[in-house]
């Protein structure tokens, strides 16, 4: 297991930065009047959140499925309520630029959905995989 989150943690980092600069970049070059002095906190945000996502995947017993399925779900509303936290803190702070803030944010928001279900997934097959190596081989009977 502690290869697969070495793996989640160097996948999550990677995607991060280069969604991070991508979209400075994109925000920068080609919509000016979009980007933000706070945009930074959009993509470090997302990439501790995706660090308790990972962290708390990792201290998940691998002997019941149904409870990180339980967990995965725990965690999307987790995420979504802490979301619109900052969103309504953000408004509160800085009511002229929450349109270009939160615009930004769903966009993240989303690309993150994306690269965590991926991860969910390749645990989801991690967790198969090892189940069936538990498994005896089965005796044939002629």
């Amino acid at each position: 297991m502690k290869k697969m989150t070495k793996y989640f943690l160097i996948f999550h980092t990677g995607m991060l930065l280069v969604t991070g600069l991508g979209m400075w970049f994109i925000l920068k070059f080609f919509f000016p009047e979009m980007l933000l002095k706070s945009y930074p906190l959009i993509p470090i945000f997302f990439y501790l959140l995706g660090l308790v996502f990972i962290y708390v995947f990792n201290h998940n017993s691998l002997d019941k499925p149904e409870k990180i399925v339980n967990t995965y779900m725990l965690m999307r509303m987790i995420k979504i309520f802490v979301s619109a936290m900052l969103l309504f803190i953000y408004w509160i702070v800085d009511k002229d630029h929450i349109r270009n803030f939160a615009i930004i944010f769903v966009i993240f928001y989303v690309i993150n959905l994306i690269w965590e279900t991926y991860i969910y997934l390749r645990m989801e097959m991690y967790i198969k995989y090892k189940g069936d190596q538990k498994k005896t081989p089965r005796v044939r009977i002629d």
